[in-house]
């Protein structure tokens, strides 16, 4: 992503970020102990994967790492997590076009689009697009391949452990791309070649690749399953403190609320990039993708280091 826009997260988004992270949390495990669910179930198959920044970022590296840290099941975790997050999608859509509404009727709360009050600097960060070109394809797969090596090195050989807990190559690997982006080590033509690298096998690859996701880990059985009143309620609560917490810290960093938790806190509880344009579209704010990026990638690669945190200290599998 742009670095520009990547320094400005880190200095007021990230911290909105956190702030619907913990709300999330505080008010799903609420809602699990009103319904007479464990709180560590709460936390692992409901929380973690609601704001785990979609599927390909978050339910599925979140199944892995629960199968390589306590020794269960990728298959049976994701099977749980796939339809928790997709109703809390749902759910999340139709608070962005409720929040729209309450835009409209109380302007003081909102941008109309704009999260910060300095409109300029979003435009600022505009670029004119170029043909995509072979080069370009190239040294994205290089950046890629580079960061995921040394990623796999520090998970596996040098740092696989940290106070005794587990850390995942997925979040190593978001954390050193975030850090070197934000340092300004990587070039200019390779972020972008990156860039389009994603955009092209988003592009070309995506049904291939929800296709085999869909046909190798979800258990329809366990989807039916899964689909209850207490689950929805409990999913419905989790979204609805994700929304709060943006909301309410938009006044500390002065952020408009409304795109503060359409942004920072229903793109973080969707699916991912196509649950952000679901949730934008149905809020009608869709110039706020650069901001829901943030969200699903940086925000997506934080709740990764919580769970592998988490899983390590207190998942027990027998």
């Amino acid at each position: 992503m742009n670095r520009k826009i990547l320094l400005r997260a880190l200095a007021g988004y990230i911290p909105a970020i956190l702030a619907g992270v913990a709300v999330a949390f505080v008010f799903g495990i609420a809602a699990g102990v009103l319904c007479g669910i464990p709180v560590k179930r709460v936390v692992f198959m409901y929380v973690l994967p609601i704001m785990g920044g979609g599927n390909g970022a978050g339910a599925i590296p979140l199944s892995q790492m629960w199968e390589q840290i306590t020794g269960g099941s990728a298959k049976e975790y994701y099977s749980v997590a796939i339809p928790i997050l997709t109703m809390a999608n749902i759910i999340a859509v139709f608070c962005g076009a409720l929040l729209n509404k309450l835009g409209q009727a109380r302007p003081e709360l909102t941008g109309n689009g704009e999260l910060m009050r300095d409109s300029a600097f979003v435009a600022s960060t505009k670029t004119e697009k170029q043909p995509l070109t072979a080069n370009d394809i190239f040294n994205g797969l290089f950046l890629t391949a580079v960061f995921y090596t040394l990623s796999r090195i520090i998970a596996i050989k040098l740092l696989p452990k940290i106070g005794g807990v587990i850390i995942h190559q997925y979040a190593y690997m978001i954390l050193l791309v975030a850090v070197a982006n934000g340092l300004g080590i990587i070039p200019e033509f390779m972020r972008e070649g990156a860039k389009r690298m994603q955009k092209a096998f988003t592009d070309h690859c995506i049904w291939i690749l929800l296709a085999g996701v869909g046909v190798a880990y979800t258990d329809l059985g366990e989807l039916v399953s899964v689909i209850t009143p207490v689950n929805f309620f409990v999913a419905a609560v989790i979204v609805l403190g994700a929304l709060i917490g943006p909301f309410l810290f938009a006044y500390i960093v002065g952020f408009f609320p409304i795109e503060a938790a359409i942004s920072a806190g229903l793109c973080m509880a969707d699916r991912g990039g196509s649950g952000d344009i679901m949730v934008l579209g149905a809020a009608k704010r869709m110039n706020l993708m650069p901001y829901s990026q943030i969200s699903s990638r940086l925000g997506g690669g934080i709740i990764l280091v919580i769970g592998s945190i988490l899983f390590g200290m207190f998942a027990k599998v027998s």
